[in-house]
């Protein structure tokens, strides 16, 4: 649990930087894609690094 923070704070970064390269560089997709794709990469991001740190703990055991 300590590692939440983090994951979430990540997951947020994800998904405003895609939201970003997404609104600059694809001007036709409309904003509810956008947020989508961009919510989908937080979630994607977040559960990846859940995993990694999953399977860093038990390295460390």
């Amino acid at each position: 649990m300590k590692k939440f923070p983090t994951i979430i704070i990540v997951a947020i970064i994800v998904a405003i930087i895609a939201f970003n390269m997404l609104e600059s560089d694809s001007a036709e997709l409309v904003l509810r894609d956008r947020t989508l794709i961009s919510a989908g990469a937080g979630v994607l991001s977040g559960t990846i690094m859940w995993l990694l740190l999953i399977l860093d703990k038990k390295d460390k055991k």
